[in-house]
């Protein structure tokens, strides 16, 4: 079960612990009853549980042995009853368990779980009397915790009506899964991180814009790992792409090791991969430079593993906002070309050392007196390095007597000071031989193959070794440690050099004469100079593919194998192996040789052979034939996509894993698989062709995992799969399969049944409620059009998942019956009703309703008393029942697009531990006043609701809300209570639309300290805008666009943290006051009325300003001073662009990506058509710019340009050698002119860009039209490219007086917008001389037709606007008059 609001991050390894399990419970209230029956249950599942069994007999002090038995278990098992609070050792022991943050599993028995959160009724009562025997500082530390638990989300038990025996049964099922007897995935212990994590958060700064790297350095063992994982945890949630990027020291150096290593970062943040180092290099730099990145290189060592994964600090910064941690030992590679700021990770302060050590040693915070001087001396001696203070505490872990610590001491003396390596080897020196000899195999051989736990059993096995507890015990010794995401093996690399250099003393001089081998070039050189041993147990060397035309194929021969007479492990991936496969020695336990070029597999399997891996090998047609592998317990021929037909497996008497995945030319499998008694485990998933399993399974007994997923062709199972008695898991999603065989009741093991997207599948036989022992029954997107009576017979189902049963109409009654149920989903199917039964859950912790034909939700809902979650998806539901507000555990409630609901109960109130709710297109008109006893609510989502135009006045008692969306309401006025949201982080209520009526912002909107973000676009807020505005001092981002206010308030400029300010379409908008110097992109397109801005030089943070179509503006004043700028748009900007103009130098268009005008000329020294690249042989390619002139025509509507706003019909393709189009970008065109007129627009793109590590020699670029065009009112005019190279653009001085050929590429676009400038003046004046003989023929012509004055007026008004604004000749403007003048007889 979740824990959300205790976060285990500071429990030691749990089986370290000597309790699984910690009962807290009021002894009067339960002792004799429901305490009893848990204890019980839980000691007959195996589960060490502590119960204080002293009776009542107790002073006013907690002993010490119930302190210590709470911090010697791994969890707590919380049972709050009546009087719980009234007993202080209670309270007292609650508090000791908040404070450890382990997982806690609260069971609310007889109590309102909201009265425990919320501290009323008795246990008010019993608080009170606390306060004046304790007073109100401790009695506020038990109050705290009391809190805490209540607000976990546990079991509820109502009354005597409720099954206490089911309850047991549920808690004691969580506790298995949670906290079983080897519970391996539990986090490691961590100390004195906090101040470092705040340190380094504060210098990545994640609000700011720009990218920033930072290096952690400092020697191996220091804790760098352990620091980069809590920061990147703790600063994740602001950024929408991450990757962690785990041992890039060992991973670079395999072969392809750097490509691996790109597409893994490339994967994490959906990039497309490409086949070169250099060109996902400049994909990845440029995603990291645009977008909001966070990214860990871990374990890097050379300055060339950064380039290729995006570590690089360029001088072109795009709009991103990324973060990359880099970790080394070697503080060298972090040159300033590579990070902009340093770390040293150093030894931890003593104190978080001895308590890291006593958390290792004896699972507590601090040493028991006995131990502590022992512990002061053993932690100075390892330097408090975490590493070694980590391993050798665990080293002593199971070490209770003083002499063993001191002899340990004595050992420890004897080390020099800061050798690491040789602290460690101490730990490795206590193992005993067995566990010794897996150690090294791990840490030579397997440490960097990610083997998952079960792989790495399986091959320990069959080396006849303890797998299990030998994991375990290197595991306890910190020697090992699983993943808990995949539980990959994994090993610090000090431990792992550790072992290797044991390895290496074997014989330092002689490869051959060593035990183990994995260095590729020794291999080689023993194999090829046939000097292997009857010394050498494991080999591994793996050859990662390349592209064809770059493979070099590895050959070595079988022969020399003939000598390692004790070779046991033997890993050759990709190698071509020639000679006989009998040189290979019996002894050979394990055999990887993935990627086996053979097309056929010789006769011969090596005796002792337990595991043989030929997964990946796509020539592989055939096994041998005639061959008994009688030790051979896995068998993995996964991908092998060639491989037609499995040999005759019956003498393979210990076989129990056959992997087959994408088999795909497999069309049946051999009949002797299914009299394999010894299977345990067979997976065919992929094998799209197979038709049929083996007719005959009866001898598959001990079969407990059979997966069929993705078998299209599989149309039926076995009829004998009823022999399968020990059958646990059976999966055939997608597959043909039309019936279950009735024999399939014998299963009576069967856990998980999934028959995901079985399309042919109907209905279940009814045999199937015989599944005794079923726990989750999967049948996602099937053909299911009934579920049987017999359903409610699996009296052990906890996950029912009908999703998308898009023919399934209803639910039996027997529903019900499932009281064991936790998880019921069946969205998306034709359900009309759910059975009232369905309230008789009192367990069922995730409810997902969803189709149409569902109307209305049962009152009997209000039974499902400890449901954590309720999604609500397309239904035809009116309306929520009022019992819904009995739901008191319910935390997160989703309604989604149930367009017909109207309303919400006024009880919804009662839902106080609701912290999301996420109505999305609902017909509600306004919530209910209740609504503001959500005091615990975090998030509200109200978007398109589209009918609700009233928010309730109690909405300010939300305290506790930090987000509040509302796009597209009807909502045209915040009630005066809103201000109250003191914790309001996040307020979007856009309209894409303007409201008919005006707004008006509250009085006490200026109230919300916290509020970051805020989106108001479109609400019709007219008039002036209150200077109490400032007073929102925490806002990042605001959007105000498309809205009447005439003015901004002047206050504006004192939003310190403002970066973001959006204003489109403000159409009253005259004048923009002083801006904050914070700012970094100001959007005031299409803001008709705008005639001033004020002194924009203070923004030298600005990046972004979009005046498109600001035609009244006449100035830009400080624009030459804003050197952060990056993107200017100025699109349709007649009248200031010529002010702009003067202001552009070279060293301001430098920086400029991209820059937009009125004009209709490209510079000449552009290069028009397509253009052919050519390299400079000694000067690197720095960048490409390209120029275009672009006009739309305002008759031919385009609904995407005016959406976006943007022109996105504008392409740059590259064509290969062979005039193959081979990459395509759209030119970013910002900003649509309201004008037929030409606009210019410059496209710059600096060398992260993946176009320049595209672009080779003989390669061609061209701009073009998109075919066919999203936009047809584009016209591409003109289109020119630049090829930019080093000392292209790289002059920092004067100019002025250097000839056109000499001067810099910025230089020269200043020139050239220069003369665009003297271009448009001249074209104004002759505009204007036109204008002046036009009006001398419209005078002629008005006494022609003798018009009336007031018909004059208007047609000299009208003259002089069309002819001076748009300058068109005279005979086009004749034309339009006398077609105006026509229509309007």
């Amino acid at each position: 079960m979740a824990n959300d609001e205790v976060i285990c991050t500071t429990s030691p390894a749990a089986f370290r612990l000597r309790w699984d399990v910690f009962l807290s419970f009021r002894g009067e209230d339960t002792r004799h009853g429901i305490t009893q029956s848990l204890y019980d249950c839980l000691v007959e599942n195996g589960i060490r549980v502590f119960r204080d069994d002293d009776g009542l007999e107790r002073g006013d002090q907690i002993a010490p042995s119930l302190l210590e038995a709470i911090e010697d278990s791994a969890a707590s098992i919380v049972i709050l009853s009546r009087d719980y609070a009234s007993s202080h050792w209670c309270l007292e022991e609650l508090a000791r368990i908040c404070e450890l943050k382990r997982l806690i599993l609260p069971v609310f028995y007889k109590v309102d779980p909201s009265d425990v959160r919320k501290q009323r009724g008795s246990f008010e009562i019993a608080f009170c009397s606390h306060e004046m025997r304790f007073g109100i500082d401790k009695v506020k530390i038990w109050r705290n915790a009391l809190e805490t638990v209540g607000g976990i989300a546990g079991w509820v038990f109502t009354d005597e009506k409720s099954d206490e025996k089911q309850l047991i049964q549920v808690v004691v099922r969580e506790v298995l899964k949670e906290v079983n007897n080897t519970p391996f995935k539990v986090a490691t212990f961590v100390v004195g991180l906090d101040k470092r994590v705040a340190d380094l958060i504060k210098e990545l700064d994640v609000k700011s814009n720009g990218v920033k790297i930072l290096g952690l350095h400092g020697m191996g063992g220091i804790g760098k790992t352990t620091l980069a994982k809590a920061v990147f945890n703790k600063i994740l949630p602001h950024f929408d792409f991450r990757s962690f990027i785990s041992n890039v020291r060992d991973l670079s150096r395999q072969e392809d090791g750097l490509i691996f290593l790109q597409n893994k970062i490339m994967e994490d943040l959906s990039i497309t991969t490409l086949n070169n180092v250099d060109a996902n290099a400049s994909k990845i730099r440029k995603f990291v430079n645009e977008k909001n990145v966070l990214l860990v290189l871990d374990d890097v060592d050379e300055v060339s593993q950064l380039h290729p994964l995006g570590a690089t600090i360029s001088k072109w910064q795009g709009d991103g906002r990324s973060r990359i941690i880099v970790t080394t030992r070697n503080r060298g590679v972090l040159g300033e070309h590579y990070v902009n700021h340093l770390y040293e990770v150093k030894e931890l302060y003593f104190e978080p050392a001895l308590e890291l050590f006593s958390y290792h040693t004896l699972g507590r915070p601090k040493p028991t007196d006995e131990f502590m001087k022992l512990s002061k001396q053993i932690v100075t001696l390892t330097g408090n390095l975490p590493l070694a203070v980590e391993v050798f505490g665990s080293f002593l872990w199971d070490k209770r007597k003083v002499s063993e610590w001191e002899d340990a001491l004595k050992k420890l003396e004897g080390i020099r000071p800061r050798e690491l390596q040789d602290v460690l080897k101490i730990s490795f020196d206590g193992l005993d031989m067995e566990n010794q000899r897996i150690f090294l195999d791990i840490a030579c051989l397997f440490v960097n193959m990610r083997m998952k736990r079960e792989d790495m059993v399986d091959i320990l096995k069959g080396c006849d070794f303890k797998a299990e507890i030998a994991l375990r015990v290197l595991e306890e010794k910190s020697l090992i440690k699983f993943t808990a995401w995949d539980d990959s093996l994994t090993m610090h690399d000090q431990i792992r050099d550790m072992g290797r250099q044991i390895i290496q003393n074997e014989n330092f001089a002689d490869p051959g004469m060593r035990s183990r081998l994995w260095d590729r070039d020794e291999i080689i050189s023993v194999l090829k100079n046939h000097k292997g041993t009857r010394r050498t147990e494991g080999i591994a060397i793996d050859i990662m593919k390349k592209e064809p035309e770059n493979k070099k194929e590895v050959v070595i021969n079988s022969k020399p194998f003939k000598s390692m007479v004790n070779l046991r492990l033997l890993q050759i991936n990709n190698v071509k192996l020639e000679g006989k496969l009998q040189f290979l020695p019996h002894e050979l336990k394990w055999l990887q040789w993935q990627g086996c070029p053979l097309k056929t597999l010789p006769p011969y399997c090596p005796q002792k052979l337990a595991v043989l891996d030929l997964s990946v090998s796509i020539k592989l047609e055939h096994m041998w034939n005639k061959v008994v592998a009688e030790n051979l317990m896995v068998l993995n021929l996964s991908g092998c996509s060639k491989l037609v037909a499995l040999p005759d497996l019956s003498g393979h008497g210990k076989l129990q894993k056959i992997f087959l995945t994408y088999c795909v030319g497999l069309k049946n499998i051999h009949e002797s698989v299914g009299s394999l008694k010894s299977l345990h485990y067979l997976n065919l998933t992929g094998c799209k062709n197979l038709t049929e399993l083996p007719s005959d399974v009866q001898g598959m007994k001990n079969l407990q995992t059979l997966i069929l997923n993705d078998c299209l062709e599989l149309k039926k199972l076995p009829e004998s799969i009823g022999s399968m008695r020990s059958l646990k898991e059976l999966y055939a999603n997608s597959t043909s399969i039309e019936n279950l065989p009735e024999s399939i009741y014998r299963l009576e093991k069967l856990e998980k049944l999934s028959l995901r997207d079985c399309k042919r599948i109907k209905q279940l036989p009814k045999c199937v409620g015989k599944l005794v022992s079923l726990k989750e029954l999967h049948l996602d997107g099937s053909a299911l059009e009934q579920l049987s009576d017999a359903i409610g017979d699996l009296e052990n189902l906890e996950i029912l998942s009908l999703i998308f049963c898009e023919s399934l109409t209803q639910l039996p009654d027997t529903i019900g019956s499932l009281k064991l149920l936790k998880n019921l989903l069946i969205k998306g199917s034709a359900i009309t009703e759910l059975p009232n039964s369905i309230g008789w859950l009192p367990y069922l912790k995730y409810l997902s309703v969803g189709g149409r034909q569902l109307s209305k939700l049962p009152d009997s809902i209000q039974g499902l008393a400890s449901i954590v979650e309720l999604g609500i998806d397309k239904t035809s539901i009116t309306g929520l029942p009022s019992q819904i507000g009995a739901l008191r555990l319910l935390r997160k409630l989703e309604i989604i697009s149930c367009t017909c609901l109207k309303s919400l109960p006024e009880s919804i109130g009662s839902l106080l531990a609701l912290t999301h709710l996420n109505i999305f297109n609902a017909d509600i008109t306004e919530l209910p006043e209740s609504f503001g006893m959500l005091e615990n609510l975090i998030t509200l989502r109200l978007n398109e609701c589209k009918r609700l135009c009233k928010l309730p006045s109690s909405i300010g008692n939300l305290k506790s809300l930090h987000h509040f969306y509302m796009s597209e309401t009807a909502v045209t006025q915040l009630p005066d209570s809103f201000g109250m949201l003191s914790s309001l982080v996040v307020l979007k209520m856009r309209k894409k639309e303007k409201s008919k009526s005006f707004s008006v912002l509250p009085a006490s909107f200026s109230n919300l300290s916290s509020l970051e973000e805020f989106d108001a676009n479109a609400w019709s807020i007219c008039g002036e805008i209150s200077d109490d505005f400032e007073k929102l001092s925490a806002l990042e981002i605001l959007n105000l666009g498309k809205n009447d206010f005439s003015k901004l308030p002047s206050s504006l400029r004192n939003l310190s943290l403002l970066k973001k300010l959006f204003l489109p379409k403000c159409e009253e908008l005259k004048s923009v006051p002083p801006l904050p110097s914070s700012l970094e992109e100001l959007n005031l397109a299409d803001c008709v009325s705008l005639e001033s801005m004020s002194d924009l030089s203070s923004l030298n943070s600005l990046e972004k300003l979009n005046l498109t179509n600001c035609e009244k503006l006449v100035d830009i004043p400080g624009l030459e001073c804003l050197t952060s700028m990056k993107r200017l748009y100025l699109t349709n900007c007649s009248t200031c662009s010529l002010a702009a103009k003067n202001r552009l130098s070279k060293v301001y268009l430098k920086h400029l990506r991209n820059l937009s005008m009125p004009g209709s000329g490209i510079p000449d020294w552009f290069s028009q058509g397509r253009v052919r690249f050519s390299s400079h042989k000694s000067l690197d390619f720095k960048g490409v710019i390209i120029a275009v002139v672009v006009s739309l025509n305002q008759q031919i509507v385009g609904e995407l340009r005016n959406e976006l706003p943007a022109i996105v019909d504008i392409q740059a393709k590259i064509f290969n050698s062979d005039h193959k189009d081979i990459y395509t970008t759209v030119l970013h065109l910002e900003g649509v002119p309201k004008t037929k007129e030409d606009q210019v627009h410059l496209c710059r793109y600096p060398e992260h860009h993946p176009m320049l590590s595209i672009l080779k020699d003989g390669f061609q670029i061209q701009v073009t039209m998109r075919n066919p065009p999203v936009d047809k009112g584009v016209e591409l005019k003109k289109a020119g490219i630049y090829f930019v190279f080093e000392n292209d653009d790289d002059y920092e001085g004067d100019e002025e007086s250097l000839d056109d050929s000499q001067q810099s590429v910025s230089q020269k676009l200043a020139n050239f917008f220069g003369s665009l400038e003297e271009d448009d003046h001249q074209n104004y004046e002759s505009n204007q001389e036109m204008t002046n003989h036009e009006m001398q023929q419209f005078e002629i012509e008005e006494e022609r037709l003798l018009l009336p004055a007031g018909r004059r007026n208007c047609y000299y008004n009208f003259v002089i606007k069309f002819t001076f604004l748009l300058g068109i000749p005279l005979l086009v403007s004749w034309l339009c008059l006398q077609l105006w003048y026509t229509k309007t007889q």
